[in-house]
């Protein structure tokens, strides 16, 4: 009888103690971190899906890529503006000053400031220079690092999330008048599991920018393409009212 006792209460302890190693483990199985919407998940932009574009390609620059987060980075102007740079080729709805002409013809305070779309003065002589229809600017509103920590009986995680937002907007090259905007964030999440050292890879805040602006941009063209009037001159009698 006491040999039986003993065999249970050491069976007792067995079972606790593996209920105990396979909740460590489950720790590792569940990252830390906060829930990230399904598009996150996405690796590249689906350029298929906006409308197709005009017979006759206009011309658009980039007039250059603020930075108004709380990241700071010397080159993030210059990075984000090749970025969109590539995004509008792979478009295909617009023919697209290459990004080294503009930085071989405007200095880098102004680009990195998009001072061209500022003031009336400095768009009309970049029009003069460029011949482009349409000019496009940007904005870095959001780089945040957030770093998450889980810490179970047996193991350790983390989870570093990247998060960018940009903002981009599509201007008249001779008038100013505002045609379109798009917003994009996208977050690249980095995991470590118990036994794994790592820290933020600057690779994921260029992943995250890359993705912002390609979304932000499929935003702006769609509701660019989308308002098919721009190209039919809208006929009107003398009191101002449509005529079909």
């Amino acid at each position: 009888m006491k040999n039986r006792n003993r065999l249970r209460h050491f069976g007792v302890i067995i079972l606790f103690i593996g209920s105990f190693y396979l909740l460590g483990c489950a720790g590792n199985q569940t990252p830390p971190g906060p829930y990230l919407p399904p598009d996150s998940q996405i690796t590249s932009i689906d350029w298929s899906r906006v409308p197709p574009p005009p017979a006759k390609k206009d011309l658009v620059a980039v007039a250059g890529f603020e930075n108004k987060s709380t990241y700071s980075a010397d080159k993030l102007w210059d990075t984000s503006s090749k970025f969109l740079s590539s995004h509008l080729l792979r478009t295909g709805y617009f023919r697209v000053v290459e990004w080294e002409e503009m930085k071989r013809l405007f200095d880098w305070d102004t680009l990195s400031q998009a001072d061209i779309m500022k003031s009336p003065e400095k768009m009309q002589q970049a029009h003069r220079i460029l011949l482009c229809e349409y000019f496009i600017s940007g904005a870095v509103t959001r780089f945040n690092v957030n770093t998450y920590a889980q810490t179970s009986a047996m193991s350790k995680a983390k989870t570093i999330d990247t998060t960018v937002r940009v903002d981009l907007i599509l201007q008249n090259a001779q008038t100013g008048e505002y045609l379109s905007s798009g917003k994009g964030e996208h977050t690249i999440r980095q995991t470590f599991t118990s036994g794994q050292v790592g820290s933020w890879d600057s690779s994921a805040g260029d992943d995250a920018l890359d993705l912002a602006i390609g979304k932000a941009l499929f935003e702006l063209i769609s509701t660019y393409g989308g308002t098919s009037q721009r190209h039919t001159p809208v006929k009107q009698d003398g009191s101002g009212v449509r005529l079909n």
